[in-house]
């Protein structure tokens, strides 16, 4: 193997192999295992496709496609049945294959009228796969009602099987005294990418567990507003770098360490003397407006182009008001440019006013961003603000950091991994058996 390909396959990386993965194989081993056990009897595909299609994300999905799926077999089966009662008692059906072969297509949109019908189209595919199974082998067949029940029989194996298989768990003990906090950008690889379903799925399994998670993000609500969907937090976030604390469920800031008025009026200021453009990222009745400002750099404009038409991204041009909150300041220009505004800026800034971070613009090359935030705007301080916010209620908890050993994301495998770290450290496996509680210990007896 020469050196160009031995460093291609060092770059190739599998996809993780996920929970629904592995079910879906045990599932299906299953029915071949019970197809033995059946001395070989039915058709063993009706059972592996039902299995294959009934194992979901989530166990609630799945009990609800079980029904759906037996809704869709027992319609399949009944036309099915009806077919080959119609060609057996009919013989001048069977004058031609092709004549049979049609009437059989016909069954396929009557069987799925049905389910349209029935308002049942989450089963409509089954339903068909069930009625072709039925009626395929015709004419060879000798008994139309033990051939459909055989079908039935099949189908019911492969759904109970990934029914049972995707309600199984290992025995897991809740550590309900834990916080874990988990970076965003261990989960995605910038602000201007998509979070991945897979992702989202086994982030939103640790919420229904019960896990408490606070998602801490450098970047403004809106990524995570637009991105998680059906996701619920079940506490607020840490958003912007630390500057603030998000209630995602009521669109609120709960906490916001601004900048004092006289300090961002002092940054402005100094930025408009140097030519430099800006953007100002203020919160004004709990909805965030970033404010552009100055001579808007090349870079500054093309990141304004990609993300003014969000719904959840408000810009204006033009100076703040009086009346807003302002949580940073950034501006945003090539290397070279931000180099010389750096030196030129810590000839001027006095010390300790602002917390200062230079970052690199993903997606823009050659491209970096300054940000300037209060002192006090850090995410450790946001992290005894939340401490405190989740242990109102007399418990406690123990913060816990989940974070990429790599620094940050690397690729979906990798953010999955770590869910599933968090999910350890959450739910630890246990076979511990539960001590009894005093009301069902027996008496003790006395002499």
């Amino acid at each position: 193997m020469d050196k160009r390909s031995s460093s291609f396959f060092s770059k190739v990386r599998l996809p993780h192999i996920g929970q629904r993965m592995i079910k879906t194989t045990v599932s299906v081993f299953l029915c071949l295992v019970i197809y033995i056990l059946r001395d070989y009897r039915g058709m063993i595909v009706q059972s592996c496709i039902a299995a294959v299609l009934c194992i979901q994300p989530y166990a609630s999905d799945s009990r609800t496609l079980a029904v759906n799926r037996l809704t869709g077999t027992l319609i399949g089966a009944f036309w099915g049945l009806a077919y080959l009662l119609l060609m057996t008692h009919v013989p001048i059906l069977n004058i031609h294959m092709i004549i049979v072969y049609a009437i059989m297509s016909l069954g396929i949109m009557v069987t799925l009228l049905c389910c349209v019908t029935l308002k049942q189209t989450a089963s409509a595919s089954l339903a068909a796969i069930v009625f072709l199974c039925v009626v395929i082998c015709y004419p060879d067949v000798e008994r139309p009602f033990m051939q459909t029940l055989d079908r039935l029989i099949d189908t019911a194996i492969g759904l109970t099987v990934a029914l049972a298989i995707n309600t199984f768990h290992l025995p897991r003990e809740k550590q309900n005294d834990k916080l874990l906090f988990i970076r965003l950008q261990d989960l995605v690889p910038d602000r201007y990418s998509h979070i991945s379903s897979s992702v989202l799925i086994a982030l939103n399994r640790l919420y229904l567990e019960g896990a408490t998670i606070c998602l801490v993000s450098k970047w403004a609500p809106a990524f995570l507003t637009s991105q998680m969907g059906f996701i619920r937090p079940t506490v607020p976030l840490i958003v912007m770098d630390g500057a603030a604390l998000y209630d995602v469920q009521e669109k609120e800031y709960l906490n916001l360490t601004a900048l004092p008025k006289e300090d961002a009026d002092a940054l402005c200021d100094l930025l408009d003397s140097m030519d430099a453009g800006y953007c100002v990222f203020a919160v004004r009745d709990n909805t965030m407006i970033i404010y552009r400002q100055g001579n808007i750099s090349m870079p500054e404009d093309m990141e304004y182009n990609i993300m003014k038409s969000s719904p959840y991204r408000n810009y204006v041009d033009g100076p703040y008001f009086e009346e807003d909150q302002i949580a940073l300041i950034r501006t945003m220009d090539t290397d070279v440019r931000i180099n010389i505004l750096a030196e030129r800026l810590a000839e001027f800034l006095p010390r300790n006013k602002y917390r200062v971070v230079r970052r690199t613009m993903p997606g823009f090359e050659g491209v970096s961003g300054l940000y300037f935030y209060n002192p006090e705007a850090t995410v450790e301080n946001m992290k005894k603000i939340l401490l405190d916010y989740v242990s109102s209620d007399g418990s406690p908890k123990k913060p816990i950091d989940v974070t990429a050993p790599n620094g940050g994301y690397e690729s979906e495998r990798d953010a999955i991994a770590l869910l599933h770290r968090a999910k350890n450290i959450y739910m630890p496996v246990s076979f511990k058996l539960r001590k009894p509680s005093p009301s069902s210990a027996s008496p003790k007896t006395t002499s």
